[in-house]
């Protein structure tokens, strides 16, 4: 015991020693390492750290068979995607179309970004909903999320019924007259492109260029 004024001293070296002090500094790169580890926005796995932005884990992109490269086609028109329209991924598309989540939707859209090979001068014009409330925003965020400028040059004329039941051949005459271009800005684009989230029989597309033409 001391029964005196204890005088502080400052402690000579390291106070703690060099075992103490190597275990504090890993605690603290662990606690980093968890605090910002990322993880899948669609399964909420943790995710490769190799990975670019935030976008969807390996094991995802396999499962929702998504190409980082993208996939191109050219019928109806020339087009690029993230990935094929069916199984897993259409289930989520839809889901997304029901519950948008943002996390989820900027992951498949930085994924598309990477795959993306469109030029500097063209221009992306988003396929709008027929629907005045609760209607399908997706191609406005698809097109203002991929970094190029995006103009609003379409406009729905009539509304018409939901293509989803709807044969090929319906589909064709289902859309007919069903968009109206917006007035074409003085400096015209040199290059459009329609951005929506879901291709299938292009029906709509082909509606959407039509308009555009005329």
């Amino acid at each position: 015991r001391c029964f005196g004024r204890c005088q502080s001293r400052k402690p000579e070296g390291n106070a703690y020693g060099s075992d103490t002090t190597a275990m504090f500094c890993s605690l603290g790169a662990l606690g980093r390492s968890l605090l910002i580890q990322r993880c899948c926005p669609l399964c909420a796995r943790p995710i490769d750290q190799t990975l670019k932005g935030s976008t969807p884990c390996r094991p995802c992109q396999e499962r929702l068979q998504l190409s980082p490269e993208g996939i191109k086609g050219w019928h109806p028109l020339p087009w690029q995607a993230l990935g094929r329209y069916a199984d897993g991924f259409r289930a989520l598309l839809l889901k997304l179309r029901r519950e948008p989540n943002k996390r989820r939707f900027h992951a498949l859209i930085t994924l598309l970004d990477q795959g993306l090979q469109l030029p500097e001068s063209a221009v992306l014009v988003p396929i709008p909903s027929w629907k005045h409330h609760h209607g399908n925003t997706v191609p406005t965020l698809m097109a203002q999320r991929l970094g190029l400028p995006s103009a609003p040059l379409l406009m729905r004329h009539q509304a018409r019924l939901s293509q989803h039941h709807l044969s090929r051949n319906l589909r064709k005459t289902n859309l007919t007259g069903a968009f109206q271009a917006a007035p074409i800005p003085e400096k015209q684009p040199a290059q459009i492109w329609l951005v929506d989230d879901i291709l299938t029989t292009g029906s709509t597309a082909l509606a959407a260029r039509d308009a555009l033409h005329h």
